[in-house]
């Protein structure tokens, strides 16, 4: 709101010109409400830049009704995606919008789907790059692909974007301050345990729609997080978060991966292709969960709760090394040499 004060500076300028002072007051008015329309970041810390972008929303979105890869991983796990109306709101279009969704579809699974999300970075930074309340001009990636976004946007923003938006913001609006509470715990650790540094600020993009699952980094500095995953409406979000951004510190040129290295090649035998992730994995969940019981909160690891790397999860022994050394009751080398000695 303007204040009296200036208000009285336009009337003192303006004396008898209201309609240039009501103008200058709409242009004025007008501008703040561009500019906020065409950020779409949610929330910074310390570490972490989330955002809600529409382009990135679609482009989930599209992708899994062409590929329906994360509905059908989590129906493998017994799961399924969250309800919010989509698949309502898509059998009430009219005939001219089923033909677009369906020309939109086609296009995806026929020049889409088959480079994976994961694999996606370069069309991420493409996409992130273009203003989310204007057609997009830019063709440098495709004239094809921008030809159909370009086709798709009203079309979306009319049945899907608002929904998506809403969920998105209300996820992070939940977690946000346990994310603040508890970064300049679990970062500063990880720190440690990988032996790199942390740089700048992690982009973590929210989709309503993500991959097989439900968040992954497309890049060392980027995060894309599915909103309606039925799991990252937990404290599991927070762990992804944190074990995503991870990577940035688990390089092959980190203290931790190193040592794997440098021990295997000591060892002479080869290193176990997964083992650092897994590692990585179990590290940022005790680094995780503990952070999150300083705020009051239980917290069960990913690893357990998804069943990832199961293999080494369930061995006692591979937690007690990787505990030891969370612990520093053990050095990098020895941690290496005896998680090597497992396999």
């Amino acid at each position: 709101m303007l204040s009296k004060i200036t208000w009285n500076a336009f009337y003192g300028l303006l004396p008898c010109r209201p309609s240039v002072v009501l103008l200058l007051i709409a242009l004025h008015f007008g501008f703040i409400i561009r500019a906020q329309s065409r950020s779409d970041t949610l929330y910074q810390t310390q570490y972490f830049s989330f955002h809600n972008h529409m382009w990135m929303n679609l482009h989930h979105f599209f992708y899994e009704q062409a590929s329906h890869g994360q509905r059908n991983k989590l129906q493998e796990d017994s799961l399924d995606l969250r309800d919010i109306g989509d698949q309502m709101k898509l059998s009430q279009l009219s005939s001219e919008e089923k033909q677009v969704f369906g020309e939109g579809v086609a296009f995806y699974q026929q020049h889409i789907i088959d480079q994976e999300l994961l694999h996606s970075r370069n069309t991420f930074k493409w996409l992130q790059a273009q203003a989310t309340d204007q057609a997009i001009t830019d063709t440098a990636l495709s004239a094809g692909f921008t030809r159909v976004l370009n086709r798709l946007r009203p079309f979306y923003q009319a049945h899907f974007w608002l929904r998506h938006q809403k969920e998105n913001q209300a996820l992070i609006d939940r977690y946000i301050e346990l994310i603040r509470k508890t970064e300049t715990l679990v970062i500063p650790k990880m720190e440690e345990l990988s032996g790199a540094e942390w740089q700048g600020r992690v982009r973590v993009d929210l989709t309503t729609y993500g991959n097989w699952a439900g968040a992954y980094s497309p890049d060392f500095d980027n995060i894309v997080v599915s909103s309606i995953d039925p799991l990252m409406n937990s404290s599991l979000f927070i762990e992804f978060v944190f074990h995503e951004s991870s990577h940035l510190l688990f390089p092959r040129k980190s203290t931790f991966r190193m040592a794997l290295f440098t021990q295997s090649k000591a060892m002479e035998i080869k290193q176990p292709r997964n083992l650092w992730h897994a590692a990585m994995f179990y590290l940022t969940g005790l680094a995780t969960q503990d952070a999150l019981a300083e705020q009051g909160v239980q917290h069960q690891l990913i690893m357990e709760r998804k069943n990832v790397f199961l293999g080494y999860y369930q061995q006692a022994a591979f937690r007690s090394i990787l505990m030891s050394y969370y612990h520093q009751e053990i050095g990098s080398e020895e941690m290496a040499e005896q998680l090597l000695n497992l396999e």
